[in-house]
């Protein structure tokens, strides 16, 4: 242990944070490459669609850390209560 911060091995958030930094790096990285091939080759209906297709993409790897959270962490609690007036 160094400073309070123990060696070795990451824990499992950081693992975590690791995988969806790589999955997003591998979805802009497709979704740029693609981009750019549809441009280049001048299919403007498939260029357009590509950029739909990409937004629901994004919509459900976002959906799935959400589920992911929270069959891991449960529902989110607060620790204060709303007084009534």
């Amino acid at each position: 242990m160094r400073d309070g911060v123990p060696e070795g091995r990451p824990g499992p958030a950081l693992r975590r944070l690791e995988r969806a930094g790589l999955l997003l790096l591998a979805l802009g990285a497709v979704g740029e490459a693609g981009h750019l091939l549809l441009e280049r080759f001048g299919a403007n209906l498939a260029h357009h669609a590509f950029h739909i297709l990409f937004g629901v993409v994004a919509f459900v790897a976002f959906g799935a850390f959400v589920v992911a959270d929270l069959r891991r962490h449960g529902p989110p609690s607060f620790s204060w209560r709303i007084r009534r007036p």
